[in-house]
């Protein structure tokens, strides 16, 4: 706005100008255009498409009207409410423009053949359906294709525009599912009725969260086992998209893993008596557990030292998986080659040391330096202090204290040296004082943490543990929940698209595919 604008003056767009002169064209003779008339002359003048025009005369009086009702008795009414009327102003330019896309693929595809019997499907001329979108519904026109020996119905245009065959539009589809990813389905659906008046059921939140969780699965496990494949037949690594450039080293590279026992219900079969399983008549099941194997990836640049005791990653790469391990080191290994970790200098594994993981380091074929987490270790010794005196007594703290150290600086052998001497008259602490000297024994060659932190490696496995509550418990083990098995490897598969950023890019990924 220049010097020279007066205080408060208006300044309108050409665009009002012309909308001014295509209505006093079409006024001559005292007669009143008509909608279709004025957006015909409108769409000249502008240059877009007529339905567009209309679209945008429909979006101007929505707004209109809005400037003209009663102001809400107070701010957060009013905001809630502007939102609603740009929403549903947009709206009829966003179903002209999609609807032209629409014109211009029928007219690119005259001709539609069967997915079955590769025949070509009769034309069944041009049918109007219904897609809710995030601006509101959008009523649409296609052309149709049907099969008569298969029976199969095909409309080509939606299908090479990203519009699926479910009632919602992809960008529908993206919001709703981010928001059950982050929150379960009933607070789901009520914050996007507050925040957007979008307005749909439990049950579509459920069902548009299990259809993005499916293909996410898919889309993953497919990607690692052509990889995996290639790598088998061919002994090459196949070109990443949005993988680290060849000439990039990486002196360090970290690779966390642990998993999180997720309440899951297996169902019991009909025949099984009647007071077995919980649930009702219809339906019954035993409550069990599932782990869910996490993986996180980051460089020792992206560690942050926020103060002596307390480091930050400044970014890390999620993996999840419901099952066995081998699944999981599939996934990891086609992480690892989009970070350009399996070029790393060294590849430090943080773990527990349960077996499982032992397993993924020996599939990754790659040389790895494995340490135990020195937290993990220190955790176990207190727990063994407290169950051979039976309580936490000051000897107990005391001795926990000293083995805590030994470990520390080296000298775990001489902790388990100290086991035996324990007594205890519990033999479910005895048990545990044995499974700690197990423990130590088979993590000897894991535990060398002054030559550790000589090196300037981190010896705590603390990103995995955020990880498991962040990533996995804060979605999928809430109070009262139980996960189908399937529903639970959906949902711990999108919670680690959401921490990686990776929504919008899984959805172009998806409609590429299709």
């Amino acid at each position: 706005m220049g010097d020279d604008t007066k205080s408060g003056e208006v300044v309108l767009g050409p665009w009002v100008e012309r909308v001014a002169q295509s209505w006093k064209k079409l006024a001559q003779g005292g007669r009143t255009p008509t909608g279709p008339e004025l957006a015909q002359e409108l769409a000249q003048r502008l240059g877009v498409d007529e339905r567009s025009a209309l679209g945008l005369l429909q979006g101007m009086e929505t707004l209109v009207r809005y400037a003209q009702a009663e102001v809400a008795s107070d701010v957060v009414q009013e905001e809630r409410a502007s939102v609603r009327v740009a929403l549903a102003s947009v709206q009829p330019v966003l179903q002209a423009r999609v609807q032209q896309r629409l014109d211009q693929v029928d007219q690119h595809y005259p001709e539609a053949w069967c997915d079955g019997c590769r025949r070509r499907m009769e034309p069944q001329g041009r049918r109007a359906r219904t897609w809710s979108s995030t601006v509101g519904p959008l009523e649409l026109t296609r052309r149709t294709h049907r099969c008569r020996p298969c029976g199969r119905g095909r409309a080509p245009a939606p299908e090479k525009i990203g519009l699926t065959p479910s009632d919602w539009t992809p960008g529908m589809e993206e919001v709703c599912t981010l928001m059950a990813t982050t929150v379960p389905h009933d607070l789901a659906v009520g914050l996007l009725e507050q925040m957007l008046g979008i307005e749909i059921s439990d049950k579509a939140s459920k069902s548009m969260a299990q259809r993005r969780g499916e293909a996410v699965l898919e889309q993953s496990i497919e990607e690692a086992r052509d990889i995996n494949a290639d790598e088998e037949r061919w002994g090459v690594r196949p070109p990443m998209e949005g993988a680290a450039p060849a000439q990039s080293v990486i002196e360090v590279a970290y690779l966390e893993m642990d998993g999180v026992i997720v309440p899951t219900r297996q169902d019991v079969p009909i025949d099984a008596p009647t007071d077995s399983g919980r649930g009702g008549k219809g339906r019954r099941y035993n409550r069990v557990g599932r782990e869910v194997k996490n993986a996180v990836l980051y460089t020792a640049n992206a560690c942050a030292q926020e103060s002596e005791s307390r480091a930050c990653l400044l970014e890390k790469t999620s993996v999840s998986q419901l099952g066995e391990w081998l699944p999981l080191a599939m996934l990891i290994w086609v992480q690892m080659l989009k970070l350009g970790f399996d070029r790393a200098k060294l590849l430090v594994v943080l773990s527990d040391g349960s077996e499982w993981i032992r397993s993924v380091c020996a599939w990754l074929s790659l040389p790895v330096l494995l340490i135990l987490d020195l937290y993990h270790v220190k955790k176990r010794i207190w727990e063994a202090a407290t169950a051979a005196s039976g309580e936490a007594t000051e000897a107990a703290r005391q001795w926990a204290q000293a083995a805590c150290q030994q470990v520390e600086d080296g000298h775990a052998r001489e902790v388990i040296a100290q086991l035996p001497g324990l007594k205890t008259s519990c033999p479910k602490a005895r048990e545990q004082i044995e499974g700690l000297e197990t423990y130590l024994e088979n993590n000897l060659d894991r535990m060398e943490y002054p030559r550790y932190r000589a090196m300037g490696l981190r010896v705590g496995s603390g990103a995995i543990e955020s990880t498991n509550y962040h990533v996995t418990g804060a979605r999928l083990k809430r109070p009262g929940m139980r996960w189908s098995e399937k529903g639970a490897a959906q949902m711990a598969a999108l919670r680690a698209d959401l921490f990686n950023g990776r929504w919008q890019q899984r959805t172009r990924q998806f409609l590429k595919a299709a």
